[in-house]
């Protein structure tokens, strides 16, 4: 095999495929890199992914909000709780440990009136607490909607982090994608130095 038959036929595929692969690896790179601006003669050089930094974390937020997870879903979760045991394992347990440690419960005749007493208190305290809940339900569900905001708090904490870590955090999910990207580019460079080789041959 001849230099002239590797440098026709072999060459080009070969050197399309790295150049294809090179060129969308550097690509990807410059999404990210670098974090900070960089004047180069009179034009500002950053990475897409830092300079948008802000809106892609809006972005993300209100993605996270209207399709997975909005603050009326968690408000919602209030009607779900089974406050009833809750209130009433509470109330239980605070009013047996007082009347444990209160001198009343030691005075035999007394102590006996006193456990039907806290049976009647346990009742009422716990009756008039989930009738409270039941009032203040709604009005604490709007407020929650109201003054939670799953957007705002997911768009700040990741506007929080410093770039590398963003730059990590947006990585994991595409990074896949990423890699796909990076070998499609070396797959078409392979091909159009192949079409380059063909027509070498055909020409020649």
């Amino acid at each position: 095999m001849t230099v002239t038959t590797i440098s026709k036929y072999i060459l080009p595929p070969i050197t399309g495929a790295i150049i294809g692969w090179v060129t969308n690896w550097a690509a990807i790179k410059l999404l990210f890199r670098p974090h900070l601006p960089i004047n180069i003669f009179g034009y500002t050089l950053q990475g897409l992914f830092p300079k948008r930094r802000k809106e892609i974390a809006r972005g993300i937020a209100g993605t996270i909000e209207s399709e997975l997870l909005s603050s009326k879903d968690i408000a919602s979760l209030l009607d779900g709780i089974e406050w009833e045991n809750e209130v009433e394992k509470t109330v239980e347990e605070v009013i047996d440990h007082r009347f444990r440690q209160s001198r009343i419960s030691r005075i035999p005749l007394i102590g006996l009136v006193s456990e039907n007493l806290v049976y009647h208190v346990k009742y009422l305290v716990t009756k008039d607490i989930l009738a409270q809940i039941e009032k203040r339900k709604d009005g604490l569900t709007k407020k929650f909607t109201d003054k939670i905001s799953v957007e705002g708090m997911v768009a700040d904490r990741i506007d929080a982090l410093d770039l590398m870590k963003f730059e990590e955090l947006l990585t994991r999910f595409i990074a896949q994608e990423l890699r796909h990207i990076e070998v499609i580019g070396g797959v078409m460079g392979f091909f159009i130095g192949l079409v380059q080789s063909g027509f070498f041959y055909f020409s020649g």
